[in-house]
């Protein structure tokens, strides 16, 4: 059995890292990247089993990162956890329709991620997840 990939996009460095430690502890090998393009990169060559997006990268945002994502790559069931300073109920909406799976605001704590991230695990395992779904 090959060891889940988790893809960290988080343009801040620490929270990268903090974000990297914790799904490390929960048993992923993490990929990280700083913006759009480094993602599209290890997409290109890894299937993530999780990838956690920032919405606000520095270039392209992380709403285009999950249509790519969620475009002709046959990635269409990889949870998506989508995370983000604001907590308007329109950037929750545009995050489902772009094809994200849960929506943590941010600041949040490491057992947080782990929260929403077994969330998401345990809904890929019954069938691809939903946001509605997984309101924690």
């Amino acid at each position: 059995m090959r060891n889940r990939i988790a893809l960290v996009v988080e343009d801040d460095p620490e929270l990268q890292k903090a974000m990297s430690e914790q799904l490390s502890r929960m048993g992923f090998h993490v990929l990280s990247a700083l913006h759009y393009a480094a993602a599209v990169e290890h997409l290109g060559s890894a299937e993530p089993d999780l990838v956690c997006v920032d919405l606000e990268l520095p270039t392209e945002s992380g709403y285009e990162l999950c249509e790519y994502i969620r475009g002709p790559r046959g990635l269409d069931i990889v949870p998506i956890l989508v995370t983000s300073d604001s907590d308007y109920p329109e950037e929750m909406a545009n995050a489902e329709e772009v094809g994200a799976n849960a929506f943590l605001r941010k600041p949040f704590s490491s057992n947080d991620l782990a929260r929403y991230v077994s969330a998401l695990m345990g809904e890929r395992r019954r069938s691809s997840p939903s946001m509605q779904r997984l309101r924690l």
